[in-house]
């Protein structure tokens, strides 16, 4: 953000003394104060943009309060983390170390007309069906249509639980917009397993989990941090309950893109989709107990609804009588009803009634709700990222002859790839916008075309993105004696 004048009104002197008036009148909780210099204490800074507004001194442990600064010609939109302005600030979180607190602002007096055309992308069962994360869509319902209103513009959509989509424009993910625009937006007050994004319990400082909800406090939309985003660009998911038709009209002001906004409203009411489909792997692994549902192994629904995702992992235990191999089959748990291999499932098929041969190792299981058909590829190491297949973005999945694989040697796993300059294609035009050095990003996974069972990253929780410059590297993966994988390139 530029560094702004501030009213010429106003002395420095009197401006101190608004911004005093202001914060006092706000209600600060005096018990949390502590003289400067006490080692109880910590330092809390206001800043428009690298513009020090004032300072104050919080016990550690206590909150920062909230108040209202004026500017001159702009409308105060509120507090954030960082000076990026992605992250709102959280006013109920206690501090224990120095904290820095910048204001977002919109320039009132000059707001020039947008000529984007914007889109959603995403995924589901309703309007986003046609889309399936695509850009340049080339279906109108995923267009969204400029109002009479200075730079508005409008999108109806049918949502049902689990759809989700964003906003974009020029066909690639720069300026995504999703949950955090959405008026309302806020984190989740977390309760224990809340965050479905997370293995275990949420709280709120893990911020990990982002609602919107109704007049009446229900939860009609939620986001979460699936891929290490900002709370600006997580999903707009349709939540459990609120299925229905939606308008959603985005208020944009070029040049302070930060300053975008969504409106929403519930237009009707749609029923819920019935539910066709509860998917398991049965086999010789879990004693065919097609009656005990707690025994099978679960597949995992897509976004679209579109197909089944499951991993089995084989050993001389599973084993079905007189064989070294294991037999399965992929049973729906509402209707009883098994569906059996064919030639085209990728391995074996074993007899006459069409159990699926599996051999020693972790197979991603895939079954397709529109073919009724399933499909089967042992996992293996990859290394992942932002591969190019021609002009074609590979995009963090695994494709054949074009995501390397890691062999085995001695007690690790390796690979050798060439990386290129990928930021001109509009998919990874993001890489440019990182905080990071390096023209391709990659992470390794254990997976197959199929279906990714786990990733192996950068970082301290080793979830990141390794960034590289273009040319040959090598990626080494190594496990330590309670199993947790550490990734190297060089």
């Amino acid at each position: 953000m530029k560094v702004r004048k501030w009213l010429g009104l106003f002395a420095a002197a009197a401006l101190a003394v608004t911004m005093t008036a202001a914060f006092a009148a706000c209600g600060g909780d005096a018990d949390e104060k502590k003289p400067a210099g006490d080692p109880n204490s910590i330092t809390v800074t206001w800043y428009d943009g690298r513009t020090e507004l004032k300072k104050d001194t919080v016990a550690k442990g206590g909150k920062a309060t909230e108040w209202t600064p004026i500017k001159d010609g702009y409308q105060f939109k509120g507090w954030f983390e960082e000076a990026s302005l992605s992250t709102k600030f959280d006013f109920n979180k206690t501090l224990n170390e120095n904290t820095d607190i910048y204001s977002k602002w919109l320039n009132t007096t000059n707001i020039p007309d947008d000529t984007k055309s914007y889109y959603v992308i995403g995924t589901g069962s309703g309007t986003m069906s046609a889309s399936g994360w695509g850009h340049n869509p080339s279906d109108a319902s995923l267009n969204l249509t400029k109002g009479t209103e200075k730079n508005t513009y409008t999108i109806s959509l049918t949502m049902y639980e689990g759809d989700r989509f964003q906003i974009c424009f020029g066909g690639g993910w720069d300026g995504q917009m999703g949950i955090g625009y959405v008026e309302g937006a806020e984190y989740a007050d977390f309760a224990a397993g809340q965050n479905p994004y997370m293995d275990g319990a949420g709280t709120a400082a893990d911020k990990d989990y982002a609602v919107v909800k109704n007049a009446a406090g229900e939860i009609v939309f939620h986001g979460g941090n699936e891929n290490d985003n900002a709370f600006t660009s997580w999903n707009i998911v349709c939540n459990t309950g609120h299925d229905g038709r939606y308008t959603f009209t985005l208020h944009t002001y070029p040049g302070q893109e930060s300053n975008n906004y969504i409106e929403w409203k519930l237009d009707e009411a749609v029923a819920p989709l019935d539910k066709t489909h509860e998917m398991y792997i049965i086999g010789s692994m879990n004693g065919w107990a097609s009656n005990d549902t707690a025994s099978l192994i679960a597949m995992s629904e897509s976004e679209d609804k579109a197909s089944w995702t499951g991993f089995v992992t084989i050993t001389s235990a599973d084993y079905s009588d007189g064989n070294e191999f294991a037999e399965m089959k992929v049973f729906n748990a509402i209707g009883n009803g098994w569906v059996a291999g064919d030639a085209d499932s990728g391995a074996e098929i074993v007899g006459n009634d069409g159990n699926i041969k599996l051999t020693d190792g972790t197979w991603c299981v895939q079954y397709t709700v529109a073919t009724n058909k399933i499909k089967v590829e042992l996992c293996k190491y990859y290394v992942v990222g932002t591969f190019l297949d021609g002009e074609t973005a590979v995009n963090f999945s695994v494709k054949k002859d074009v995501t390397p694989e890691l062999t085995k040697s001695g007690d690790s796993y390796t690979a050798t790839f060439e990386a290129t300059d990928v930021t001109t294609n509009s998919n990874y035009s993001w890489i440019a916008t990182q905080d990071q050095p390096g023209v391709f990003a990659i992470k390794v996974v254990f997976g197959s075309e199929l279906g990714i069972k786990d990733w192996y990253g950068n970082g301290p929780e080793k979830k990141d993105n390794f960034y590289v410059d273009a040319g040959s590297h090598t990626v080494t993966l190594t496990f330590d004696a309670e199993g947790a994988g550490t990734v190297t390139v060089a």
